[in-house]
């Protein structure tokens, strides 16, 4: 076993939001075991606030990928401010580096490389050129939050229960307390084959008479978030960042989610998560806690979940 007891750890988890969720209870034992090390991070202004206020990270590296900018002039700015970074990890001298990713990444192993670390832990590169002491295999059917774990395993970093975390401003939380008792329905998924047709959701609504039922969406679904409001008794709440739908989240009774950032969000917050999958690996990806709660069909399309199967999911755990 390796001992990171007063040494410089440096993590790197550059990719999408839900996927550094799941790396929060990775984050939380590796505290636990070393609590004399000095654990930073690298995330990317996309994913960064499933970092924010976490109390077993000391140093946050945040930088801006080039390709989320638009314009010749921006994204020289965002590749100028990534190479500031990486001087900085340059000079800290790190004696470990991990890279929380399923699959190789060129980008993410430039953190390794530079930092000159003795111990670097990644997945190997499909050619076998990479520069890592120690390579991990990732599982299909293990779960992100425990492939975390098997990423700290050299380090002796057992899982003992934690649970994903995520922090919500408190003003965000009070906002939406009088919802305590609804029923929230998140309408959106980018993937097609995740997304289910509103006028199936009009029937499940329609059938939670006397519930209060509320809904919320991505900007790209508020048009069919507005139809669901005009024709059911569901109230439709736009809300404007990850963090106010967070606030909403951890208020209400019971959250039924399409597959997304949201879906890993929720059981962050502590808010029971019935997850409507399509073609998502849910034993990789399911809420933290609620695998027993995911409804899949064998079709892989969630728009063929049926409608009496998620009325009673729903029912049982009101």
């Amino acid at each position: 076993m390796i001992d990171l007891s007063n040494k410089k750890v440096l993590l790197v988890r550059n990719d999408n939001i839900g996927d550094l969720i799941c790396t929060t209870p990775a984050i939380e034992a590796l505290r636990k075991k070393y609590p004399s090390a000095q654990i930073d991070i690298v995330v990317n202004s996309y994913n960064e606030d499933a970092i924010k206020e976490n109390p077993f990270i000391n140093k946050t590296y945040i930088y801006t990928k080039p390709k989320h900018k638009k314009g010749l002039v921006e994204k020289i700015k965002a590749a100028f401010g990534k190479l500031k970074i990486l001087v900085q990890i340059i000079s800290e001298g790190y004696d470990a580096v991990v890279i929380f990713r399923g699959g190789y990444s060129k980008s993410a192993e430039l953190f390794s490389t530079l930092s000159r670390a003795h111990y670097k832990i990644g997945v190997q590169n499909k050619n076998g050129k990479d520069g890592f002491t120690t390579h991990i295999i990732p599982n299909p059917n293990t779960h992100e939050v425990m492939f975390c774990f098997e990423c700290l395993k050299p380090f002796g970093v057992i899982y003992a229960g934690e649970g994903t975390r995520y922090f919500i401003p408190a003003e965000m939380i009070q906002k939406y307390t009088p919802y305590q008792n609804a029923i929230l329905f998140h309408i959106s998924s980018r993937i097609t084959e995740n997304r289910y047709p509103k006028e199936k959701f009009k029937e499940i609504i329609d059938a939670l008479k006397g519930k209060e039922v509320v809904i919320s969406a991505e900007p790209v679904d508020f048009a069919q978030a507005r139809w669901l409001a005009e024709n059911t008794q569901a109230e439709f709440i736009k809300t404007s960042s990850l963090n106010d739908l967070g606030g909403l989240i951890a208020n209400v009774k019971l959250f039924v989610t399409l597959d997304g950032g949201a879906m890993h969000l929720a059981p962050a917050l502590g808010t029971k998560t019935i997850a409507l999958s399509g073609k998502t690996n849910m034993n990789q990806w399911h809420p933290w806690g609620y695998a027993h709660l995911v409804l899949q069909d064998e079709s892989k399309r969630a728009e063929n979940i049926s409608i009496a199967t998620i009325l009673k999911t729903i029912q049982e755990n009101l």
